[in-house]
């Protein structure tokens, strides 16, 4: 495991690099990049959804539907993922480290996920938000087309984010406002994707927090994906809450319902007060883990002048 300071792998492979990029000059251009890929995706869903409708009487409506979203995703995401790549290696440096033993990584980024997103239901089935849905034809097509969707859609956001931009904010700002900064700039993607409720917003960027601590403290990619995408996925494909209601594809249906507090409203479990409350927890779990650190370190260095 590794301290959120300049010694961090990240941000001293920043320093290391063979170019030195403003932050506030990734930060503008991260940005821009995001609402003209939005822009270009807007300006072709005519396009996409007509093709759609093309081909709804020989795929039917539903697969339709789902071929004209991955298509527009797959182009939005990839185009994300590409700008990343060249971005960090016009630096000098990777977009993605291996980081702190990979496999435990992995583990441990999916466990917190899968953990972070069951507890915020549990919370909201407590407060009488969560219940039992319509029964959906299971389609184990849409199931993995989710997977592999989801798979794809988080790796990028955490290279654009975690692995190419994070980084450059913590080496010029500091390491904790540099993850402040990029948790903020997550959560300005989804507001332009669409995204209003104060709730909502607090939520990304609390989850923006979590993934860039889990970055920076496992040093690599691995964990901070893992999370990522056990929560999105479980929380569609899983538990079928978004959309909501469910539509074919989730392994179980649950339905949001009652007060947009605890059901999250249009926003869904993202809106919901449990949501920011499990996430909070986590947040301020990482953050205690670095405290504890450096406590560790205080004490062994006061005893090493003391001479005991």
């Amino acid at each position: 495991m590794f301290a959120v300071t300049f010694d961090n792998p990240w941000i001293a492979a920043v320093e290391a690099a063979r170019r030195r990029v403003p932050a506030l000059a990734a930060v503008l251009l991260a940005a821009a990049w995001v609402a003209l890929t939005l822009a270009v995706a807007r300006l072709t869903a005519p396009a996409v959804w007509a093709a759609a409708a093309d081909v709804a009487p020989a795929l039917g409506t539903h697969w339709a539907m789902i071929a004209a979203r991955s298509v527009r995703n797959a182009a939005i995401f990839t185009s994300l993922l590409l700008f990343a790549l060249a971005a960090a290696r016009f630096e000098g440096r990777s977009a993605w480290l291996a980081g702190w033993r990979p496999p435990a990584a992995t583990f441990w980024g999916a466990s917190l996920g899968a953990c972070g997103l069951l507890s915020s239901v549990a919370i909201a089935t407590l407060a009488g938000a969560v219940a039992r849905g319509t029964a959906t034809p299971l389609s184990l097509a849409s199931i993995a087309l989710g997977f592999f969707g989801f798979a794809f859609q988080t790796a990028t956001e955490e290279v654009y984010f975690r692995g190419w931009l994070q980084p450059l904010c913590c080496a010029r700002w500091g390491p904790w406002l540099g993850v402040a900064a990029t948790a903020v700039l997550f959560a300005l993607l989804h507001l332009v994707s669409g995204t209003r409720s104060p709730t909502a917003v607090a939520s990304l960027v609390l989850g923006g927090l979590m993934f860039g601590l889990l970055a920076l403290r496992s040093g690599g990619l691995w964990a901070p994906w893992a999370a990522h995408f056990t929560w999105n996925w479980l929380e569609s494909g899983g538990l079928g809450l978004d959309p909501n209601p469910a539509s074919p594809g989730s392994i179980i249906s649950l339905t949001l319902k009652g007060s947009a507090l605890w059901s999250g409203g249009p926003e869904g479990m993202n809106g919901s007060l449990a949501t920011v409350i499990v996430l909070a927890l986590i947040v301020a779990s990482l953050v205690w883990a670095r405290a504890v650190n450096r406590s560790v370190s205080e004490v062994a260095s006061r005893q090493a002048r003391s001479g005991t």
